[in-house]
């Protein structure tokens, strides 16, 4: 069982030399949600590798005491790969949206790397940032590359809350603006990868 510990930003623009280690697509849904446990399944694409896998993913609180702190999330996660078959028995059952998105690796200083995704379909124009830490006090202390911007922290723009909006409703959550600069960026990204 591994601790999972991020933080969630802004993208506000790009490094101008941009390394990128890995491109993945990935679908998403969720299964199961109670106040403590969330159940996931995703489909990650790496086009690169020309590799499929399904994964069966249970995040819970454990142990890890609740604080109201929408900075860092901090949960533990247990994965398991699954078959296709299992994968497309289990959206049947979904209790969310399906979620697409693809995502960017960008190692960064302290061995640390960024995570930028990008959405599509409901969540067109969204694209935000993740970094995970080895431990809380790294991330509660940690100072951002300059190119990332505000912190989005995990009350509103979390997987788990995106997966259960409408169109409307996360249209509501975020400004104009910010789909439009987000729109800017992801046509930059799109020519690098």
């Amino acid at each position: 069982m591994n601790k999972e510990i991020e933080r969630k930003y802004a993208v506000k623009s790009l490094p101008n030399e941009i390394k990128i280690t890995k491109i993945i697509n990935i679908e998403q849904a969720y299964i199961y949600r109670d106040i403590n446990t969330i159940i996931r399944i995703r489909k990650v694409t790496d086009k690169k590798q020309k590799a499929i896998s399904y994964i069966y993913t249970v995040k819970t609180k454990g142990d890890i005491e609740y604080k109201n702190n929408y900075n860092v999330a901090s949960k533990y996660e247990i994965e398991s790969n699954i078959s296709e078959e299992e994968y497309n028995e289990l959206t049947k059952r979904k209790i969310s949206n399906i979620i697409n998105k693809t995502r960017i690796v960008v190692p960064i200083e302290q061995n640390l790397k960024v995570e930028i995704d990008i959405y599509y379909d409901y969540l067109d124009g969204l694209l935000t940032a993740e970094i995970e830490f080895p431990n809380e006090e790294m991330a509660k202390i940690y100072q951002k590359p300059d190119w990332l911007g505000e912190e989005l922290g995990y009350k509103e723009l979390s997987n788990r809350k995106l997966s259960q909006m409408t169109k409307e409703e996360f249209r509501s959550k975020v400004s104009e603006e910010f789909i439009e600069q987000n729109r800017k960026i992801i046509s930059k990204l799109n020519e690098k990868i």
